[in-house]
């Protein structure tokens, strides 16, 4: 089978909260996104009295949810349809999120902590965007295939 390289555009982004009955899609709001592994720490070595080295142990790998958006912030837009102001409203909560690269990848899912993003930015005719890293609780999951789903379908 021939190596394919996937691509990230026309994916799915969404995000739901305790408060959400539903998940609030934002795949339009993202001009990036990424989940990244950092690898843990290992703490400091310690001597001893007779002079051997104790190491730190190696920490969990941290996750975070990283991404780019536009501003939706014109009166018209509510927290349901802004990242920026849906981050505002649940600054501090944990929010489930399911992101999906593009229309054949695999879809990833997981639990991150909301925080609020910049307002505001250059002024002139340029949009503007705003930068997050939500720290997330565990590292992603796969979303199971569906039973009965095609496997080409991409999950």
């Amino acid at each position: 089978m021939p190596t394919t390289a996937s691509r990230v555009r026309k994916g799915t982004f969404s995000l739901k909260t305790k408060d959400d009955a539903q998940p609030v899609v934002f795949s339009c709001s993202p001009t990036a996104i990424t989940l990244t592994p950092e690898a843990g720490d290992t703490g400091d070595s310690l001597e001893v009295l007779c002079g051997d080295n104790i190491t730190g142990e190696a920490g969990a790998t941290k996750w975070t949810l990283n991404f780019v958006s536009i501003q939706q912030i014109e009166t018209t837009n509510t927290d349901q349809d802004s990242l920026v102001l849906y981050s505002l409203k649940n600054d501090g909560q944990q929010a489930e999120f399911e992101f999906k690269p593009g229309p054949t990848t695999k879809t990833f899912t997981g639990t991150a902590q909301v925080v609020s993003i910049a307002i505001g930015g250059e002024v002139g005719g340029t949009a503007p965007t705003s930068e997050a890293e939500w720290p997330m609780s565990g590292p992603p999951t796969v979303k199971a295939t569906p039973p009965g789903a095609a496997a080409k379908a991409g999950d």
